[in-house]
């Protein structure tokens, strides 16, 4: 089935090369080439779309799996836990689910040993004292969404910061929103464990789940509220073979960004250009402002000219959080054979994967996700929007 997989995205590249040396030939008339090239389109897509239906499986017997991990973490734990299961019967790409079981399997029981309150503090706190993990999952915008819910104390904000000072993580001084805290539970080794237990406190963080992820193309946010719970949603795509993306030039570099991450593309004139400090630069748009993002600079790429072309790519994470990714241009959107990178080359900040365009050229498929967490224009503008807030 891989070999078919693989068949299908090499046939796939093989109609974008063609289409290529077609749109190249200097003939008057391609109708009839056109025509019957749109109809190798249409049989390759066919093709592709009936291999995924026979790769898609439900999550169900992964989600049984993860209801004894919830009971044996309850009975190491002390403390009584059930698991709800909602969405069994949604359909993922086998290796998907094949790769889930691990990070699933972390964060549950990371959620009965650092989330879910004993017997007695539920009752205290007015609660049932038997805790609830609520597991999820469903299509979302051409991806499947997993969310793993408890009912727990949330993250304890004040003990992580501590933490993430005493590792270095942070300056002791750090103004961080509550999202900025409870992401620091994904910093590598991080840990609130006390002491070392068959679940927990051994030097192996939620980096692990958010790395194993972030493999699969995904993404991990956390959501917490003090004393209702916590929420783990993570993002996947529904195949690891193909993908929609928007292909853009970026320093003389041909890139593609995932069309699930873009709300929408724009060209902006200087009068829309608002500057943020001493470097930083914001978008006006339709009168809200969003931070400016220049994907050449985030990737350590030389472009001749400083000057930005103005074509912008406007962004949202998962979080909510959006930007304005910069580029050179922007020539169409395509469907895209994924190429993974590991035992290539290392990982590049701010590049997901790679994949083959219609001349035969390597692209890099970018993570905004990624190069949007490491913008100090972003950092600055959501720190000023916090004191703006606050004042």
């Amino acid at each position: 089935m891989d070999r078919l997989i693989n068949a299908v995205g090499e046939l796939i590249i093989n109609h974008s090369m063609l289409a290529q040396q077609i749109a190249n030939l200097n003939v008057s008339d391609t109708r009839d080439v056109e025509t019957e090239l749109e109809g190798f389109k249409n049989l390759a897509r066919d093709i592709q779309e009936g291999v995924m239906a026979i790769r898609a499986q439900p999550v169900k017997p992964l989600f049984q799996r993860m209801a004894r991990i919830v009971r044996e973490a309850s009975a190491a734990t002390g403390k009584t836990c059930k698991l709800v299961t909602e969405g069994e019967n949604t359909e993922v790409d086998k290796t998907v689910i094949e790769r889930l079981s691990d990070p699933l399997t972390h964060i549950l029981r990371n959620a009965v040993d650092h989330g879910v309150e004993k017997p007695e503090d539920r009752a205290a706190a007015g609660k049932q004292t038997t805790g609830e993990i609520r597991l999820s999952a469903s299509h979302r915008s051409g991806s499947v969404c997993i969310e793993i819910r408890d009912d727990g104390a949330g993250v304890n904000r004040p003990r992580v910061k501590q933490i993430a000072i005493e590792k270095g993580l942070i300056p002791e001084n750090a103004e961080l929103t509550d999202g900025e805290i409870d992401n620091l539970l994904f910093a590598p080794g991080f840990s609130t464990a006390k002491e070392i237990s068959n679940l927990s406190g051994r030097g192996v963080g939620m980096d692990v789940v958010k790395n194993a992820v972030t493999g699969l193309g995904g993404r991990i946010n956390i959501s917490s509220a003090p004393g209702k719970g916590s929420t783990f949603t993570i993002i996947l795509p529904l195949t690891l073979a193909v993908m929609d993306g928007m292909v853009v030039s970026v320093a003389d570099q041909t890139m593609v960004v995932p069309i699930t991450s873009i709300v929408e593309t724009m060209r902006g004139s200087d009068d829309m250009i608002n500057s943020l400090g001493a470097d930083g630069t914001l978008l006006s748009i339709r009168g809200n402002f969003v931070p400016i993002c220049d994907v050449a600079g985030a990737l350590g790429l030389y472009r001749e000219s400083d000057r930005q072309a103005g074509v912008y790519l406007l962004v949202e994470t998962e979080t909510g959080q959006r930007c304005a990714l910069a580029v050179d241009d922007i020539h169409d959107q395509r469907q895209v054979v994924i190429k993974s990178l590991d035992g290539v080359c290392g990982e590049i900040p701010g590049v997901a994967a790679a994949t083959i365009l219609g001349d035969g050229k390597i692209a890099m498929i970018l993570d905004p996700e990624s190069i949007i967490a490491a913008s100090p224009t972003a950092a600055a503008f959501d720190t000023e929007r916090r004191l703006s807030n606050a004042s």
